[in-house]
């Protein structure tokens, strides 16, 4: 065990790999997608505006099959984080998160209720760091 590994009080403090940290990144930024669509059905109105598109069966469907599309991606990252070789995984989650900060302001901003603003900012700022350590890739791990 060497000593950059350990702190003041002895405890260990273990290297993670960066395919661990951006696997977690993934993970929790879908938890946080997922609370807040979750949360979202309880918004007043948005169930009666769901109903009401739904005499449009075809239109809801592509609306429907487009969400499920965009939160499939978090998903298959967390996989894909960590089976993927270095250098694509690396361009992969430099790229995909910044998408995905674009579109999240892009959509969220215009609400006014704090749950989606919060949960926001922090879906943003969990992109923002799995770009970080992406671009960070330790040049040791590239294999």
């Amino acid at each position: 065990m060497s000593q950059s590994n350990q702190i003041q009080n002895g405890l260990v403090n273990d290297t993670i790999n960066v395919k661990l940290k951006l696997a977690a990144l993934w993970a929790a930024v879908m938890f946080c997608y997922v609370y807040g669509d979750y949360i979202e059905v309880y918004v007043p109105g948005v169930m009666s505006n769901a109903m009401e598109v739904s005499s449009n069966s075809e239109g809801l469907q592509v609306k429907f099959f487009a969400v499920a599309f965009l939160m499939s991606i978090p998903s298959l990252m967390v996989f894909l984080s960590l089976v993927l070789k270095p250098s694509f995984n690396r361009w992969l989650n430099i790229i995909i998160p910044a998408l995905f900060v674009f579109l999240l302001i892009g959509l969220n901003l215009e609400t006014t209720w704090i749950f989606y603003l919060y949960l926001t900012g922090l879906e943003v700022i969990l992109s923002l760091i799995t770009i970080w350590y992406a671009w960070h890739w330790p040049k040791n791990d590239m294999r």
